[in-house]
């Protein structure tokens, strides 16, 4: 992971967590010390975290909280918890996973108008939740409930407003193809974009806004896809 906010004085480190679940997060001087995993700070959180839907952003790592239907805003300096949240009937636990993978109940996100939270809601497999979070305390702005069935998508991630969905992260050539404009509230069905997945089990996929760039985790290997935009 690197800090999806431009001006953050720790914009140059790498961030890891090495487990689906756990309480370690890695920070990394830079890229070849986290290429050579050798890192600079071991912070261990108070509570468990779930997934790999995390991000970083101005230093501080976001979070779901393992077994609990929140989002957590840790200070890794501080030691502390400096905001959380509650999704109000979103599924957090069993087999109601937010994509077909099986990785994420909550997939966090953050692009150039802040920070967005995907998710799934017991019983409502066809549709899927899109909140957008204050980024400073976490509280819930709003709420979009897309028609389309979450599970049938491997994973996703919101880049300047625009919803995209990716069908398939377990073979080599993928297509993004949905994509739901946020604010204007619409689907853009002319959306194809290829996708790979070199390594055929990608786990975390990431937009970091400043960088213009999709980070993604795939079978232990950290990808890198440069992006065009407009």
């Amino acid at each position: 992971m690197r800090d999806a906010k431009r001006d953050s004085p720790l914009r140059d480190r790498y961030w890891a967590t090495k487990h689906f679940s756990g309480r370690h997060l890695y920070r990394y001087a830079d890229l070849d010390r986290f290429k050579s995993d050798v890192n600079e700070t071991v912070y261990e959180l108070k509570e468990l975290y779930f997934g790999t839907g995390h991000v970083i952003y101005d230093g501080s790592f976001i979070y779901h909280r393992d077994g609990f239907s929140e989002i957590i805003r840790y200070d890794p300096d501080r030691n502390e918890t400096i905001a959380k949240v509650y999704i109000p009937r979103a599924a957090y636990h069993g087999n109601d996973y937010v994509y077909y993978t099986e990785y994420n109940f909550f997939d966090l996100s953050v692009d150039e108008n802040g920070l967005w939270v995907l998710y799934g809601i017991e019983a409502e497999p066809k549709s899927l939740f899109v909140s957008k979070l204050n980024i400073a305390d976490l509280h819930i702005e709003k709420t979009w409930n897309i028609s389309v069935p979450h599970k049938d998508f491997g994973n996703g991630f919101v880049a300047c407003g625009v919803l995209y969905l990716i069908r398939d992260t377990k073979s080599v050539e993928t297509t993004i193809d949905f994509a739901y404009d946020l604010y204007a509230k619409q689907l853009l069905p002319s959306v194809r974009l290829k996708f790979n997945n070199p390594f055929q089990m990608n786990n975390m996929v990431s937009y970091n806004p400043w960088e213009k760039k999709i980070y993604s985790w795939d079978k232990g290997n950290q990808l890198v896809y440069p992006l065009r935009t407009n």
